[in-house]
């Protein structure tokens, strides 16, 4: 596994597809705004795949599901390969909460800008109460499912944010995992959300960072400040979707694994979703929603779109009132 943040153009990219008739989540008739994830327990579908065999009916849905991606691997072409992502959202933070609080109208254009108010801060936000134990839901959904043969992820990638690393550690630690897939956070930096402006996506040093969370790994070339995030730029939806494809671009390049687990945020997702042609599928805090993806390498870069005014409204001298 490699990468960083680094802008010069690869002479490669990927095409990505979801492949659907697999997970909940992928089929256009499943409602998003009531879909519950850990009652569903994950939204993999009862059904019968091709290469069944008698022996393997008695296997369980999730074992027979790997058999199918492992097989589908096997025979992909050159320069094709799949992966199923576990993409899971941050559980709720002390943004969010503030968000809530103040309007949306109003955050975006005066509260994001600082570092917190009221007693609460924000800034590269914590998790709240009500977010830890989202986190721990998770955990226990996949406590629930690993006797029944789900997969667990063989590479455990997260965003550089407190939020998402507090998220990851809570869902993951204390499970009963195999030896040669236990849970070891790995950092990459383009998986964060939106970046400037907003104080909450501004992350910390390498440093502070590592001491913090002394067993994570941080990928190479990641820089002790934040280079990333501006305090009066706030990267527009088509910057974002080029980074989260870039990074897509490097896990199927570096990553052999098959079953992938990425810890990120609201936005972040979306654009994945986007990126790999799945439908708009919106995730509470906390949510975890998989995918079954397909990625064809493709020669020549990934087209960067033009830089966009900031996508930032503009900034409230004072509290905003009544909005």
């Amino acid at each position: 596994m490699s990468a960083s943040a680094s802008e010069s153009p690869k002479s490669f990219h990927y095409e990505f597809e979801t492949l659907k008739g697999y997970f909940a989540q992928s089929e256009d008739s499943t409602d998003d705004s009531n879909f519950d994830f850990i009652k569903e327990e994950f939204g993999l579908l009862e059904r019968k795949y091709e290469i069944d065999t008698d022996a393997e009916k008695e296997q369980g849905q999730w074992r027979r599901f790997e058999n199918l991606v492992r097989d589908l691997n096997k025979k992909s072409g050159e320069g094709e390969s799949v992966k199923v992502l576990f993409l899971g959202r941050h559980g709720q933070g002390f943004h969010n909460v503030a968000e809530s609080k103040y309007g949306t109208k109003a955050w975006n254009c005066y509260w994001a800008m600082l570092d917190g108010a009221d007693g609460a801060i924000w800034s590269d936000a914590l998790l709240t109460e009500v977010g830890q134990g989202q986190a721990r839901d998770v955990n226990g959904l996949w406590q629930a499912l690993l006797p029944k043969g789900i997969p667990p992820p063989e590479t455990y990638y997260i965003s550089p944010l407190t939020r998402t690393i507090e998220t990851a550690d809570l869902s993951f630690k204390g499970l009963d995992l195999p030896h040669d897939k236990q849970y070891r956070p790995y950092i990459k930096e383009l998986a964060r959300e939106a970046l400037g402006v907003h104080t909450c996506d501004r992350r910390k040093t390498a440093s502070h960072i590592l001491k913090a969370f002394p067993h994570i790994t941080l990928e190479p070339n990641f820089s002790e400040p934040d280079v990333l995030w501006e305090a009066d730029y706030r990267e527009p939806r088509s910057a974002r979707q080029y980074r989260l494809s870039r990074l897509l671009d490097d896990i199927f390049e570096n990553d052999d694994g098959v079953f992938l687990s990425l810890t990120s945020h609201s936005g972040a997702i979306r654009s994945i979703l986007a990126a790999i042609g799945h439908r708009t599928f919106e995730l509470q805090t906390g949510g975890v929603i998989p995918v079954l993806v397909k990625a064809r390498r493709v020669e020549g870069p990934r087209r960067k779109p033009p830089k966009e005014p900031s996508s930032a409204p503009p900034k409230c001298r004072e509290p905003p009132v009544g909005v």
